[in-house]
């Protein structure tokens, strides 16, 4: 049975017909009948815009043929300027295909800030927080992290009750996973700062000290959703963190925590000038994208960090 285009999508109404259809989820994680054998390639793109135009890709990314990846996975930031003008989703839906369901996507800030961030909605045909799962055991938790109160920014108490449902969301899914080989969760801004060590702290963008996901400050990510995902880890289902506000001061992160959770980031930026580099930006070293190699009969996932010009053949 296959269950690659199964979706729960939270929003600000519906959360509390999220348990019944979680159960869904949870039956149709455990079902390994008809699996494919085939090994499945995923591409993750953190950061993947164009310095010189706020409309595109990186040029490059332009020449690879999204067909032959199973999944492509949109770490955010994806155009500088992206709901701005509609035409931009156009050019991105011919380039990747929003049809077909393998594009999952999370929202970095530079994909709201500027005009329509319904659009996107619209052109998914999804919420921007969501859960799906994939053949073979993976359950996929997409995030909008642009949700989540970073502390000392303002205004503070905006969207109360959009994040209230992100945050019932990923309640639910962590109550009711069972039968998954992998969580694998997807966003955009740093997660987990003090799960970090020293000397990896400045490779995300931005790496907040403390992550709220709703309007009240006690409800943080770290004390509240850090020891749930121990539990999951525990209990053998393999916990991944892929972020995409990477790409400024390294191009990879990977780490894994002492529980055995594994934190990873990838993020580009070589079509930077270096005459117009702002002060953030530290490396101009050689851009890497993040494939991951899913086996879902063996309910394995593997990851490498590939430099982004060898795919270009």
């Amino acid at each position: 049975m296959t269950v690659s285009g199964e979706r729960v999508m939270g929003n600000d109404k519906g959360w509390i017909l999220l348990w019944a259809v979680l159960g869904v989820l949870f039956m149709a994680s455990g079902c390994e009948k008809d699996l494919s054998a085939a090994t499945k390639t995923y591409i993750f793109l953190g950061h993947p815009y164009d310095w010189n135009d706020g409309y595109r890709l990186d040029p490059r990314l332009e020449k690879i043929n999204y067909a032959e990846y199973d999944q492509v996975w949109l770490g955010g930031d994806v155009c500088s300027r992206l709901t701005e003008r509609p035409e931009t989703l156009d050019y991105l839906d011919r380039l990747l295909d929003f049809s077909n369901e393998h594009v999952q996507w999370t929202l970095g800030n530079h994909d709201v800030m500027f005009g329509h961030p319904e659009r996107i909605s619209r052109k998914m045909e999804r919420e921007s927080y969501y859960v799906t799962s994939l053949e073979g055991g993976i359950t996929l938790l997409v995030l909008n992290t642009n949700l989540f109160w970073m502390y000392n920014s303002r205004p503070e108490q905006v969207q109360c009750e959009e994040r209230q449902a992100q945050y019932q969301l990923i309640q639910s899914v962590l109550d009711t996973i069972q039968r998954s080989s992998h969580l694998v969760i997807l966003h955009h801004h740093a997660l987990l700062k003090n799960h970090k060590p020293e000397a990896l702290q400045d490779a995300f963008n931005t790496n907040p000290d403390a992550v709220g996901m709703t309007c009240d400050s006690s409800d943080q990510f770290d004390r509240l959703i850090y020891p749930q995902l121990v539990k999951l880890q525990d209990h053998g289902i393999q916990v991944i963190l892929v972020g995409g506000d990477v790409g400024m001061r390294a191009k990879r992160f990977e780490y894994q925590t002492p529980e055995g959770i594994w934190l990873l980031g990838s993020g580009i930026n070589n079509s930077l000038k270096k005459e117009n580099k702002p002060d953030y930006v530290t490396t101009f070293a050689p851009d890497e994208v993040l494939i991951f190699r899913h086996d879902p009969v063996k309910r394995t996932l593997q990851w490498e960090f590939v430099l982004l010009n060898s795919l270009l053949n």
